[in-house]
């Protein structure tokens, strides 16, 4: 057994390494980890071969979560291509900005906003593909300066990825594991990342208000440009909307013991293929595919750290860690995983720390252990911002082929600094809500000296260069 847990642990960080540094594309190196902890499985470890297909696709006993998973990610899949084509986020996106009449601190707002609010629907990545170069092209229009603008959503689009249970694969991955339903989720992490996303935009205007410049003279041609530019079929725009917000009301009105999640995003998702008459084919030529085998091979490799006991040796050594309390458990899954995720793909990190919360939260009442969840949730998506890399790397792409490149060292700035302040601020929120009110004090009292003392050095540093 030691041997083997060396193996596959070995071939976990050896997969991680290898698309950190890009030397194999992430499906490819996550199916090669799986085929080794297989023969690792049922050579060394006797193992029926069967096990895999637990694995892959989950049991009657977690109500086969990894196939739930998989059907939930291609579902929707196939209606953000859809609505990709259909020009929908970028249609009312523009016509939102159109609202603010070049503003400058109503564009921030709105900008960040719709970010934030793409992100939650589709993903991340396609959040900034969408709103960078729309953010470029109306800092043209304008003759504005865009970093301000481009730094800001860059930062609070991870905000979006924790709004519902499908705004991203971690979480989906830990709601079907931790049979969190869709109105749960947001109920108790949605609403925390609405009122952080408050609290960031304020300290966004704080940071950038005196670099957020009006151009009154180029403002007509924002007001009369036409947003229709951005949609090929009318038609197909009105449909797209329609059946996303099907699928939305759906996962929150429908019982999931009727109607599990991922069947009601595969059908929305088949639905409006049909309507949309567009060739197939063609769809399906555009979906992540790479995404899907990433992602069952990163269900075997966590299986078999799962079966070879390393899993349970992180639990166990963790739970040693927070002395049994369900505090200093859920304060290490937040900050652990958000700064493993700072450097690593949330997507395996979340699959091999679901476990792990599991075994940390044994013996605790069933509400309390989905604490833990909610933790790992807002631990693995905010934490992308701490470090620029893995997806903050296509902002810095997106910018520097729009002509409008952005500072690295500003940017990795202010990730750094916005990331901690909202995991201090949820560090806040849970101490008061599991009854460590001191600690919150201290904590709350800290962050507003840091905050105090960061504006003073600011304006000292002013003084010193005039």
């Amino acid at each position: 057994m030691l041997v083997s847990a060396i193996i596959v642990l070995a071939c976990f960080i050896a997969v991680i390494i290898l698309i950190l540094t890009n030397k194999m594309d992430r499906a490819i190196a996550a199916i090669c980890g799986a085929l080794i902890c297989y023969f690792v499985l049922v050579f060394l470890e006797g193992q029926d071969a069967g096990l895999i297909v637990t694995f892959l696709f989950g049991s009657s006993s977690d109500g086969y979560s990894g196939l739930n998973t998989i059907a939930l990610v291609l579902g929707m899949l196939l209606l953000v291509q859809v609505c990709s084509e259909a020009g929908v986020f970028q249609f009312l996106a523009f016509r939102l900005i159109q609202l603010t009449k070049g503003k400058p601190s109503f564009m921030l707002i709105i900008l960040c906003v719709i970010a934030t609010l793409i992100a939650a629907v589709l993903n991340n990545v396609l959040s900034v593909m969408i709103m960078i170069p729309l953010t470029i092209m109306i800092s043209r229009i304008l003759n504005i300066d865009p970093e301000p603008y481009i730094l800001t959503q860059a930062v609070i689009v991870n905000l979006g990825a924790t709004f519902f249970s499908v705004s991203s694969v971690p979480n989906i991955l830990i709601t079907s594991a931790g049979e969190i339903t869709f109105a749960e989720f947001f109920l108790n992490v949605g609403t925390l990342s609405l009122v952080i996303l408050g609290i960031t935009l304020v300290f966004f205007f704080l940071r950038y208000r005196k670099r957020l410049t009006y151009n009154d003279e180029f403002v007509w041609v924002l007001e009369e440009y036409n947003a229709r530019n951005f949609i090929p079929n009318v038609s197909l725009l009105y449909k797209s909307i329609a059946v996303l917000l099907a699928v939305m009301v759906s996962f929150v009105i429908v019982p999931p013991t009727l109607l599990p999640p991922s069947i009601i995003a595969l059908l929305g998702g088949i639905i409006l293929v049909l309507l949309s008459r567009m060739d197939p084919k063609e769809i399906i030529k555009k979906l992540d595919f790479d995404l899907l085998l990433y992602l069952l091979g990163i269900f075997v490799i966590s299986g078999a750290l799962e079966t070879v006991g390393v899993i349970g040796l992180i639990g166990d050594g963790l739970t040693s860690l927070s002395g049994g309390s369900i505090y200093a458990s859920i304060m290490i899954t937040l900050w652990i995983s958000a700064y493993l995720s700072a450097n690593i793909d949330n997507i395996p990190i979340t699959k091999v720390l679901i476990p792990v919360v599991g075994v940390m939260n044994q013996g605790f009442p069933a509400d309390t252990q989905k604490l833990g969840n909610y933790a790992l949730a807002i631990g693995a998506n905010w934490g992308d911002n701490l470090t620029p890399m893995g997806d903050n790397l296509i902002v810095a792409a997106l910018a520097e082929k729009g002509k409008r490149p952005i500072r690295m060292k500003e940017f990795m700035k202010l990730g750094f600094v916005t990331t901690n302040l909202q995991l201090f601020i949820i560090t806040i929120y849970y101490s008061f809500f599991l009854g460590e009110s001191m600690i919150a004090f201290i904590l709350l009292l800290g962050v507003s000296i840091g905050i105090g003392l960061f504006y003073l050095n600011k304006r000292r540093k002013k003084r010193q260069q005039r």
